[in-house]
C-alpha cells in the first residue's frame, strides 16, 4: 500500500471547497474526494510506495515543530488529464510554499525511500485534490460544475499527517508551529 505525507487545510479553507468537492460528486459517483476519503482538504507533499511509518514519524514530528503554519491563495483550478483525470484547486506557488517543500524533503530524505518522481522539488505541481479518479465523460460536467462554483479561496497550511492509502487510514498526525505573525 502507498504512503502520502499531506499538509491538511484549515477548518475555514477546507470548508470553502465543499461546493467544489459537491460538484465534483454530483458529476461522478465513482469519483474519490477528500469527503469520500473521509479526510480533509491537502496538499501533498510526497508519496511513497513503501514506508515504515515509525521511521518517519520522528522526523516529521522534528518537521511539524519547526515548520510554521502558512497561508496560501488557492487561486485556480487545475486539470490532471487522464483516464483516469484529477481535478483539483491550484495554490499560487510562492517562494515560501517551495520552499517548505524542499525543507520537508531535506528533513526526511535519510528515513525513508524516495519518494514519488513528481513529488521531488523539481517536478512537484503544488495542489489540493477535489476528484480524483474522474472518467472521461463526467470530466466536462466536473469541470463545469466546479467553475460555477469557483472563486480564489484563502487557506492555511497547518498540520502534517501521514495517510496510507486505499483504503485511507491516518496513520500519525500534528500541527505545525504556530504561523508566524
Amino acid at each position: 500500500m502507498p504512503f502520502a505525507v499531506t499538509l491538511d487545510l484549515d477548518p475555514h479553507g477546507a470548508g470553502a471547497l465543499a461546493p467544489l468537492i459537491d460538484a465534483v460528486e454530483r458529476a461522478d459517483p465513482e469519483a474519490m474526494t477528500p469527503r469520500r476519503a473521509g479526510i480533509a482538504p491537502h496538499l501533498t507533499l510526497a508519496v511513497y510506495d513503501r514506508l515504515v511509518p515509525a521511521a518517519i514519524t520522528v522526523p516529521l514530528q522534528r518537521f511539524a515543530e519547526a515548520q510554521p503554519a502558512i497561508a496560501v491563495q488557492l487561486a485556480s483550478l487545475g486539470l490532471f488529464p487522464g483516464p483516469p483525470s484529477v481535478l483539483f484547486a491550484a495554490p499560487v506557488v510562492s517562494a515560501e510554499l517551495l520552499a517548505l517543500h524542499r525543507a520537508y524533503h531535506q528533513a526526511t530524505w535519510a528515513s525513508g525511500p524516495r519518494c514519488w518522481a513528481h513529488y521531488l522539488s523539481e517536478n512537484w505541481v503544488p495542489h489540493v485534490t477535489l476528484g480524483e479518479g474522474l472518467g472521461l465523460a463526467a470530466v466536462p460536467t466536473a469541470v463545469g460544475n466546479a467553475i460555477a462554483a469557483w472563486r480564489p479561496r484563502p487557506a492555511v497550511l497547518h498540520k502534517i499527517s501521514l495517510i496510507r492509502f486505499r483504503p485511507v487510514e491516518v496513520l500519525w498526525s500534528t500541527a505545525l508551529a504556530p504561523a508566524v505573525p
